[in-house]
């Protein structure tokens, strides 16, 4: 069945007149765009993705070296595993000599024999004694550690339940010039590669950490 040429008509005249109407809307937005200044734009996508993403990015490194008690934890810990290499040091010499005045004796003997035992008792001892005070240094290093990370983690939450963050991933800040190589290596498996300014909250978890003796 043939359609009549004025239904045929009255069919072009409207997709025609819709063509139109879209043709002007689109010159309309375009032309609005354009006098929208690109600043404001990049403002605006900031601010918006912002918003969206409720996304905050921390600095676990730079906020653990903000606080005194871990220092001074540390500070402690590093001069007492000094004093201890030290103390081993000088048994090591003292047995060092020991070895050197068996040389001196006969294998056959039975002085050298009773000395050779002695020795070796206080090799192993001392041996243990290290391993020991090894662990009981590592201990010492964990807890601290982890007594810091707890109080972040609770600073973390109240900053981010503050902003509305749903999640706060790790970053790491560029490292210095004269930062040494297991640093830059740190710094190149970095989970976050980059993120806006504004989303770093690292200043502001440093803040609720400190309080009044934030300078």
């Amino acid at each position: 069945m043939r359609k009549s040429p004025l239904i045929s008509f009255r069919q072009s005249s409207a997709w025609l007149l819709s063509i139109v109407v879209l043709c002007a809307a689109g010159l309309w937005l375009g032309q609005q765009w354009h006098d929208y200044p690109p600043v404001a734009r990049a403002e605006t996508a900031a601010t918006n993705t912002e918003m969206n993403a409720k996304i905050g990015v921390i600095d676990l490194a730079a906020v653990m070296q903000r606080i005194p008690e871990l220092r001074a934890e540390l500070t402690e810990l590093q001069s007492d595993l000094q004093r201890a290499q030290s103390q081993f040091q000088k048994r090591q010499s003292e047995l060092l000599s020991l070895q050197k005045e068996l040389q001196t004796l006969s294998p056959e003997s039975q002085e050298f024999q009773q000395r050779q035992q002695t020795l070796q008792q206080q090799m192993s001892q001392l041996q243990m004694e290290m391993q020991l005070q090894q662990q009981q240094f590592f201990e010492r290093e964990r807890k601290a550690y982890l007594s810091a990370l707890g109080r972040i983690d609770e600073a973390v939450q109240k900053v981010a339940r503050a902003k509305g963050l749903i999640i706060v991933l790790k970053q790491s800040r560029p490292p210095a010039a004269t930062s040494n190589p297991q640093e830059l290596l740190s710094y190149l498996a970095r989970e976050v590669i980059w993120a806006e300014p504004n989303l770093d909250i690292t200043d502001d978890v440093i803040r609720e950490l400190l309080g009044p003796l934030q300078k």
